[in-house]
């Protein structure tokens, strides 16, 4: 009798192309994903306004101030309640693993691994419940909405097309920055992000190579929504002796503003409540705040780009010193009790609010005073400066409030060396 032959063992299964061109690949399918994120986000927070408020057209500060004042209280504490409530949910069930977490994981995939337990509903859904706080008027950033839906994206680009796990976590923190790119029309400042915040020691130099194209082709996909229109509009700032002797003023103020509000905001999540039952009061709570300190000022309710560009527009007169002063005190306070109350949001925009403020505020004093500053410069180099001290990232506080902005040339090199002296300041030293 013949013994049956054993068949041959198959060889190992390879992708189909190179790595190369798989790398390719992802990078182009996780920059238009990043893009679309963007414009969906943006239609997003457009409805949440005209939802929460009732007017359909203007920015928000315009609907705060249209809206009768029953609905300016309301607005946030229910837009609030509702994320709570949601939350509570979402984090009773599993949570979100953050872009974050998949970026730090070194060790081999696996069915626990973060990457593998992210998935792509969660973060979508997570993602929507932040440009709801925002949109109701909750005093917190929504940059982490399309960070969050753009690094689930590339997580699942990368296992399908097989990518090497360090290119495919490199993948995960660009993709996180060309959300927050294609959201304010600035790829500097995306790439900026995903290399000196996302990006861990060691990785920062492979991975601008993939940061700064899929923040470009992120940024350009966004114009099909936004038309290529800049986030804030910067009035001229012409560089004269008295601008400047604003800005040098403005930057310790402002690195004086965002190490207090770093410090303050840290507390604050350090102490955030229990996901429980009471989650959606808490935040409720929060919101029912920010509503009623929306009846002095209108520019305090949602993530604080509004008041950046308040402060850019600001005119030389004492009322405006005081709406200013205004926003310096309550906007931070007013952040910190949201994020306590257990809300998930960003602070890049509430930290450029503090800072664009701050030395806006320090323009129209001299102003008042009797001399002739640009006082949207000022309002600039303050931005920056708080920025970068909340982040700890020079390079990135500099680059994206200048971008997004679309500020004068001259203000950059100042810009650059306020924000890289102020890190250098304040960061923490080693007891």
């Amino acid at each position: 009798m013949v013994p049956a032959r054993t068949p041959p063992l198959e060889p190992a299964r390879r992708p189909a192309l190179p790595a190369a061109a798989r790398l390719l690949c992802a990078l182009v399918l996780s920059g238009v994903a990043a893009g679309l994120i963007g414009i969906a986000m943006a239609y997003l927070l457009e409805g949440f306004e005209w939802l929460f408020y009732g007017v359909e057209e203007g920015s928000l500060p315009e609907r705060v101030a249209a809206a009768p004042a029953w609905r300016r209280i309301a607005a946030p504490a229910l837009g609030g309640a509702l994320a709570g409530a949601l939350w509570w949910w979402e984090r009773s069930t599993g949570g979100v693993v953050s872009v974050e977490r998949v970026v730090a994981d070194s060790g081999a995939p696996g069915p626990d691994s973060p990457s593998r337990r992210m998935g792509v509903l969660r973060p979508f859904g997570d993602a929507v419940l932040q440009v709801l706080t925002v949109g109701a008027g909750n005093s917190v950033g929504r940059e982490g909405a399309p960070r969050l839906a753009a690094g689930a994206v590339a997580v699942v680009v990368g296992r399908r097309l097989g990518l090497d796990r360090s290119w495919a976590r490199l993948l995960v923190a660009s993709a996180a920055g060309a959300g927050l790119a294609a959201m304010y029309n600035a790829p500097l400042g995306g790439a900026a992000y995903a290399v000196e915040i996302v990006m861990l020691t060691g990785m920062r130099r492979r991975g601008a190579l993939l940061a700064v194209p899929l923040s470009a082709l992120a940024t350009v996909v966004s114009w099909w929504g936004s038309g290529g229109r800049a986030s804030l509009v910067m009035p001229a700032a012409p560089l004269t002796a008295q601008t400047l002797l604003a800005c040098l003023l403005a930057a310790p103020v402002a690195a004086l503003l965002g190490w207090l509000a770093a410090r303050a905001w840290a507390w604050c999540k350090a102490r955030r409540l229990p996901d429980s039952w009471s989650l959606p009061l808490a935040i409720g709570g929060a919101g029912l705040a920010t509503g009623a300190a929306s009846l002095l000022l209108p520019e305090l309710p949602g993530n604080g780009r509004d008041a950046f560009q308040g402060a850019l527009d600001s005119p030389a007169a004492a009322g405006a010193l005081a709406a200013l002063l205004g926003v310096v005190v309550l906007k931070p306070l007013l952040t910190g009790v949201t994020l306590g109350a257990g809300a998930t949001g960003g602070l890049l925009a509430p930290s450029f609010a503090l800072g664009a403020s701050g030395g806006a505020a320090i323009a129209v004093g001299l102003s008042l005073a009797g001399m002739s500053p640009s006082i949207p410069a000022a309002a600039l180099m303050g931005a920056g400066v708080a920025l970068a001290v909340t982040q700890r990232a020079p390079v990135f506080g500099a680059v994206f409030v200048w971008e997004v902005a679309q500020g004068p040339t001259w203000i950059l090199p100042p810009l650059l060396v306020a924000c890289w002296a102020a890190c250098r300041i304040t960061r923490p030293h080693a007891s």
